[in-house]
Order: C-alpha cells, then sequence, then structure tokens
C-alpha cells in the first residue's frame, strides 16, 4: 500500500462521514480528469507530457486453433460451460515443445493490447 496523504482520522469523531463523502467526490473528480486526458491523447490529441505506447500482448487461441483442440483434445479443449480452455489450462495440457508447435500451426496467436497513455519527461 502507498503512502497516506493524511495523518490518521479518528473514526470517532462525528466529521468521519463528510470527510469520506468529500473524498468519494475528489476520487470521482480526479478520475473523470485521468479519463479525459488519456481520451484526448488515445484519440490522437498531441498533449505535452503525455505519450501513446504499444499495450502487452496477450496470447490467445484462434478460432482455427479452437476447432484444432476440439478435434485432438476433444471434451479436454472446452471447459463445464463449453467455453474454450484458455491458455494456462492449455498449458497445463500439453508440454512446452507441443505448445511451440501449436504456435507454428496457428492455434495460438498474439494479440496486441490496447495502446496505453503515459507520462514523459519534457
Amino acid at each position: 500500500m502507498g503512502k497516506l496523504l493524511c495523518d490518521k482520522i479518528d473514526f470517532d469523531l462525528e466529521i468521519v462521514r463528510d470527510v469520506y463523502e468529500d473524498a468519494k467526490e475528489t476520487i470521482g473528480y480526479l478520475s473523470d480528469i485521468v479519463k479525459s486526458i488519456e481520451k484526448r491523447v488515445l484519440t490522437g490529441e498531441k498533449i505535452d507530457g503525455f505519450a501513446l505506447v504499444p499495450g502487452r500482448k496477450s496470447r490467445i487461441i484462434t478460432e482455427n486453433g479452437v476447432k484444432y483442440l476440439e478435434a485432438t483434445l476433444g471434451e479436454d479443449a472446452f471447459k463445464t460451460t463449453r467455453k474454450p480452455i484458455g491458455i494456462t489450462d492449455l498449458e497445463n495440457l500439453v508440454s512446452q515443445e507441443e505448445l511451440i508447435d501449436l504456435h507454428n500451426k496457428g492455434v495460438i496467436a498474439f494479440k496486441e493490447g490496447s495502446p496505453k497513455v503515459v507520462t514523459t519527461k519534457n
């Protein structure tokens, strides 16, 4: 947990309810500021001190991959809800070499993450 920005609040005081409500309102206000800046940068506006960076890549099972896994793994290719298993579950079912082979066959692909707004030094 980060450093507290205020001294310990005495919760026996009647005023703590007001402080709590004010804090919630301030959090909402600051959240709106962050969302506004991020939206502007994400839509291409150039704002000094902010930049857009690529999001983290994540591995996914492709649509063809789901069909391939169903054909090779049968019911093990699905969770109980008939939703295809995820990468972690697949890693638990096959060896590392098989995982690389599945990637080479196009069963597993990389998906670009959403771009992120970061602050920069001027």
